[in-house]
């Protein structure tokens, strides 16, 4: 399992559509890319983060790499950023999560 943690701040006024265009890209993912999906929520620093669950960092990769679909939704959401912080990229070597 891996599991890519994305972290953004974002422009004023441009929250909803992010959040829009990240269910989108998660909803392709779901369906197209092998993904386990991705919750989204924001940080007391008010911060936006974003955790994805794949099932390799190569599959997750891959499927970015293709492109299609997902284009306009990433590319709205890269201009709605102010800042987006390095990923956190982790091999799960345990999981007791219940979903």
């Amino acid at each position: 399992m891996f599991i890519a943690v994305y972290r953004y701040t974002l422009k004023p006024g441009s929250e909803e559509q992010f959040r829009k265009d990240w269910a989108e890209v998660t909803r392709l993912g779901l369906e197209e890319g092998g993904s386990f999906g991705s919750s989204l929520g924001r940080a007391r620093d008010g911060s936006w983060v974003a955790v994805a669950r794949w099932p390799s960092k190569e599959i997750r990769d891959d499927w970015f790499a293709r492109g299609t679909r997902m284009d306009g939704p990433v590319a709205r959401m890269r201009a709605a950023m102010v800042q987006r912080f390095d990923d956190l990229e982790i091999e799960i070597s345990d999981d007791l999560t219940s979903r």
